[in-house]
């Protein structure tokens, strides 16, 4: 498989959190977001973001959308609901997210471009809980200290799989969210 060149950025600290149900809830009574605005921040992830990015760490976040494999949304319907998440947490500077069942497909959306890793070598283990997005992440990155924040059992074997530090969304929250 061919493999992307990819530039590293030398980080200090790099803080990665999950979104569904870490940082963001729908607006609506629906179990999941079905549009851009269908979104609200959950009490406590502000001020948890806004935490460490005061103390220098680099944030962005991975997840899954499955609904798009689903056919509940579109991959521009996706890509603009990234990017709405990036308007109302402006500290969180890229998203990652694996829009197929067989977590082949991986996407980098920042507030201006959309960049695909598709055919990187860990194409075919993006959707956590396998660590593909993670260790892209890392490799992209390089830090020193990283910490990946979820909520679901996917995101910590996830972190296990890769080997990096997890906590529990709900305990991060109430630890730094009133910052």
């Amino acid at each position: 498989m061919e493999q992307e060149n990819i530039e590293t950025i030398n980080t200090g600290n790099l803080l990665i959190v999950d979104l569904d149900g870490t940082v963001r809830s729908p607006r609506s009574d629906n179990k999941f977001i079905e549009h851009p605005g269908d979104q609200k921040i959950i009490p406590g992830a502000e001020g948890a973001i806004a935490y460490f990015a005061s103390v220098g760490w680099k944030i962005v976040a991975v997840t899954n959308q499955a609904g798009v494999a689903a056919g509940k949304k579109s991959l521009t319907s996706c890509v603009k609901e990234q990017q709405q998440t990036m308007i109302l947490l402006p500290e969180i500077e890229e998203v990652y997210f694996c829009p197929d069942f067989a977590g082949k497909k991986c996407f980098c959306v920042t507030p201006k471009e959309v960049r695909d890793y598709n055919k990187h070598q860990l194409s075919g283990s993006f959707r956590k809980p396998n660590p593909g997005m993670l260790l892209l992440v890392m490799e992209i990155y390089n830090p020193g200290k990283i910490m990946f924040v979820g909520d679901r059992p996917e995101d910590k074997q996830a972190a296990n799989s890769a080997s990096i530090k997890f906590q529990q969304a709900d305990n991060w929250r109430r630890t730094y969210g009133d910052f």
